[in-house]
């Protein structure tokens, strides 16, 4: 089992509109969410579980980042990696920053 994980960044999570995005998704798959406060800040994580992440992570992408709309609003906040079952395999599938080399499916 693997999972992709779109996490927002801290300074964003407060604002950022959780239902926009579970709506979004939800034809999709329903994610695991994760918020988690610590040290004042909000750590919030949109979790998908799959035996097939490539798949996946094309419709999420599609719905998501390469939106005409919506891509504008969640990629400036957001990291998404996909974790594999070992510690060892986490693939980068986007970062706000774009300077960063990403990986593929």
């Amino acid at each position: 089992m693997q999972c992709i994980s779109i996490q927002i960044q801290p300074k964003y999570s407060r604002d950022f509109n959780r239902e926009e995005f579970l709506q979004r998704v939800r034809a999709i798959r329903s994610p695991e969410v994760d918020a988690i406060e610590e040290k004042g800040k909000l750590y919030l994580s949109f979790n998908f579980f799959t035996e097939f992440p490539a798949p996946l992570w094309q419709a999420l992408n599609a719905c998501l980042y390469k939106d005409a709309t919506y891509g504008a609003t969640i990629a400036p906040v957001s990291v998404v990696i996909c974790e594999g079952e070992s510690d060892d395999e986490c693939l980068l599938l986007h970062h706000f920053d774009s300077s960063e080399q990403l990986d593929t499916l």
